[in-house]
């Protein structure tokens, strides 16, 4: 008898890297698995394209391989995938100028190096700076909070310093200042998660949004609906394993891509309020030529060049941040932002903020908007705090939040238990953090 002719030992909610981590986990022990996903492909924030006419496949989602965090490393290697390098060659921007920051990791630390003056006492990463980093070069205190909105796409004086502070310890640990990505793309990972899972034991429904769950010790009633509100279907299980983002569960009851929960999840309502979700806008940008390497950019020195260049940072209202394609030498260029430049730029249309990465860039490179323009063969963009069933892009801990990633993380009753990178105490806002808790979580459910 298959599973979907069985009521499933398990729903799990979500089909991003924890929810199918988690899957590959109970159907190896014998369980029968419902997945229910509200989008129409699997892998939630890892978002891999291929549009025609790139050269290579593009991420909306999540990109890089941050240091060698163990699980993410295991599936590579299991999946026979092959990971690059990224080059790792800064240049700041400023007052019409681009310096070279061959020393930035360096330069980061005359900050960073601080964070063991907080002892047991938190603030946020904002006030920190202000007490502890008043006598360090502007230039570099603003590297340190532009960083901390690009890594973490976290509001600085939201964020927690100690969590900072211990992110920092982890990295260090990990070699977390060395970036890789995946030839293929991050889906390639997903796709290797999701070829693990037995047809026979494991059912997934894509398209269906849950709206309601319902649920007493040892039962669990699910209700979705389709995109189109047409149809509306309930499933029973006498457990669930909810993995839909933070954004998700901080959302308001009418808003939508909320999840309505009866009883509520009162006993998460403190772990819930001490974190929160980052917003990201991600611009992809291809162009005919590399034309940000000619030597005579007015925004170089005579000997400079930006053929070796791999990120671009400034301080800009818009766009902090920008990457190139190297090692591969490919005209594509990536504008990201997070934290509250991001949230200012959330709900604009896809062209509105294609223009601002163009102005972006103009600023950066002391071009005109038309002569990008005219180099600019294609372009995709995301707005990760403008998807309902993602309301940002991952986690991070507020100012006071404590241990509340790893309340977050515990089920309740025995019958709804929890995973997804914000439930991960000390790889929270990562893949490896994902996929770890779905590990997790599966193994508490193996114990019940």
């Amino acid at each position: 008898m298959s599973a979907s002719d069985q009521r499933p030992d398990v729903i799990i909610i979500g089909a991003g890297a924890a929810g199918l981590a988690a899957a590959r986990t109970l159907c190896g022990a014998g369980e029968r698995v419902l997945i229910i996903e509200a989008r129409d492909r699997i892998g939630g924030r890892i978002h891999t394209i291929h549009p025609s006419g790139w050269p290579r496949p593009i991420e909306l989602g999540a990109e890089f391989i941050h240091g060698m965090p163990p699980q993410t490393w295991e599936i590579v290697h299991a999946a026979a995938l092959s990971a690059y390098d990224v080059s790792d060659t800064h240049w700041w921007f400023a007052n019409g100028k681009a310096q070279r920051m061959d020393d930035a990791w360096e330069k980061l630390q005359q900050v960073m190096g601080r964070l063991d003056q907080l002892r047991d006492r938190d603030m946020s990463f904002a006030q920190f700076i202000k007490e502890h980093a008043a006598d360090v070069e502007p230039r570099v205190r603003e590297l340190a909070l532009s960083f901390v909105e690009r890594f973490d796409a976290a509001d600085t004086n939201l964020i927690s310093a100690q969590s900072i502070k211990d992110e920092q310890g982890a990295s260090s640990e990990e070699h977390g200042e060395r970036n890789f990505r995946i030839v293929g793309g991050y889906q390639r990972l997903i796709d290797w998660l999701h070829a693990g899972l037995d047809p026979q034991l494991v059912r997934s429904r894509l398209g269906a949004i849950v709206t309601h769950v319902r649920w007493k010790r040892g039962s669990v009633e699910v209700q979705i609906k389709s995109a189109s509100d047409a149809v509306t279907e309930i499933f029973h299980a006498p457990r669930a394993l909810i993995t839909v983002p933070l954004g998700v569960l901080k959302a308001q009851p009418k808003e939508n891509g909320a999840i309505k929960f009866e009883p509520g999840l009162t006993s998460k309502h403190e772990a819930i309020k001490g974190l929160e979700m980052g917003p990201i806008v991600k611009c992809l940008l291809l162009f005919r030529e590399p034309f940000w390497e000619q030597d005579d950019l007015p925004i170089l020195s005579k000997g400079q060049s930006l053929k070796d260049a791999s990120f671009f940072h400034s301080h800009d209202p818009q766009y902090l941040t920008w990457w190139t394609a190297l090692p591969m030498r490919v005209p594509m260029l990536t504008a990201w932002s997070g934290g509250p430049a991001a949230a200012r730029m959330s709900g604009q249309s896809k062209e509105q903020l294609i223009e601002a990465a163009i102005n972006t860039l103009s600023r950066l490179l002391g071009l005109s908007t038309e002569k990008i323009q005219s180099q600019l063969q294609a372009a995709n963009v995301y707005d990760w705090k403008a998807d309902p069933f993602a309301r940002g892009a991952y986690s991070y801990l507020a100012v006071n939040g404590g241990d509340a990633h790893k309340r977050l993380a515990e089920p309740i009753e025995a019958t709804l238990f929890f995973a997804g990178e914000a439930t991960h105490d000390g790889q929270a806002g990562t893949v490896d953090g994902a996929i770890a808790s779905g590990y997790r979580a599966a193994e508490e459910m193996l114990k019940v």
